[in-house]
């Protein structure tokens, strides 16, 4: 079987896309797939296995014009080249082709487009109705999202739900690890952990402010490191740090390796995330599968991964969020429930399970 798997240039805005993309790519490999990239191939002109592809076409079209010359033309013609027999849509759009094709329903704003979003999240919007009803099945990354879409489209109420995952090596982590984690991470002590958007001033601003409000009501040693979603920090968010005055508190962890990422959630005190889309769940999911306590502001999705491993915050701002960093830590006994919950849930999102899941679906 071969399957071709689309994605969109330079967009970082759909990071449910770039879950299932790894996730594909690691079953994809486990079941002898070869992965391949379509621009590669078309470059280097290497043969193609006789079967067993998957491969990834990246559409770089940024114009309303652009994408529907992909979608009703350049993609058809590039599965008939290639002898594809499978299609899963990252981005929420069906092409023109007989071929069977699964669609993922990415974050529910894209019910309510408006003018600020990404071109390819308007056209999709504008073509969801004619994707769904064309699509074999659609996939989406809650039972929130499956409803929120089912109650406007019928067919999506038959959706598969695929939830985030994280790989095996996050996992809760013993007392004598999480010193040695501390010591060279963090001084030595206490940290909270977040994960943000490595260009999002606004939102960097914000953290600090909420960090800010537990230091000056908790004179500790308490520190605060940051991961980057992206490939690293921007100078801007260097100089806002330089100004700060809990500065030297704070780490920015400019690009660590998957292994220390995973040693450093599991280790921290709490993560606070700041969801700016109802999709937003990957860090969420590390958290779980950590045994991290998670305080982060409330959306539907989150609230149903989490359950009572989160403390959540019905109104976005620092100020409730620092409150809640205080809440959290003044209370063991809350904090320790919270990682019961956390690991409690972890086992509702094993990788291999939903993997496996997510493989049957495409292949069938």
């Amino acid at each position: 079987m071969r399957i071709a798997v689309l994605h969109h240039g330079n967009d970082f805005s759909n990071d449910y896309a770039a879950y299932l993309s790894g996730l594909l790519d690691e079953t994809a490999a486990a079941n002898d797939f070869v992965v391949k990239d379509y621009h590669y191939l078309r470059l280097t002109k290497d043969p193609l296995p006789a079967a067993s592809l998957l491969m990834h076409i990246v559409i770089p079209a940024e114009s309303n014009f652009a994408l529907t010359y992909w979608y009703n033309v350049k993609l058809p013609a590039i599965f008939k080249k290639y002898g594809i027999d499978k299609v899963i849509s990252l981005f929420g759009i069906c092409a023109a082709t007989p071929i069977p094709q699964l669609l993922v329903l990415p974050d529910t704003g894209l019910l309510k487009p408006h003018k600020k979003m990404p071109v390819w999240q308007n056209y999709a919007a504008k073509k969801l109705g004619k994707s769904i009803a064309t699509a074999k099945g659609c996939i989406t990354y809650s039972n929130h999202a499956k409803e929120t879409y089912g109650k406007v489209y019928a067919a999506a109420q038959n959706a598969t739900v695929v939830p985030y995952t994280v790989n095996e090596i996050f996992t809760p982590k013993e007392w004598h690890d999480k010193l040695y984690i501390k010591s060279r991470f963090a001084e030595n002590k206490e940290y909270f952990v977040a994960l943000i958007p490595g260009s999002n001033v606004e939102q960097f601003t914000d953290i600090l402010k909420a960090f800010s409000r537990f230091k000056k009501w908790q004179q500790s040693n308490m520190q605060l490191l940051l991961m980057p979603k992206e490939e690293t920090f921007t100078r801007a968010i260097d100089d806002k740090l330089d100004s700060y005055k809990f500065r030297e508190d704070v780490k920015l962890l400019y690009e660590p390796e998957r292994k220390e990422t995973a040693e450093i959630i599991a280790t921290a005190y709490a993560m606070m995330h700041m969801a700016t889309t109802d999709a937003d769940l990957l860090p969420i999911a590390a958290a779980i599968q950590c045994g991290t306590p998670v305080i982060a502001y409330y959306t539907p999705s989150i609230q149903e991964y989490c359950g009572a491993a989160a403390k959540l915050i019905p109104e976005p701002g620092f100020e409730p969020l620092g409150d809640e960093l205080i809440q959290v830590f003044k209370n063991e006994t809350l904090k320790a429930a919270m990682c019961d919950a956390a690991v409690n849930r972890a086992a509702n999102y094993t990788q291999n399970h939903i993997a496996t899941a997510l493989w049957h679906q495409l292949k069938s």
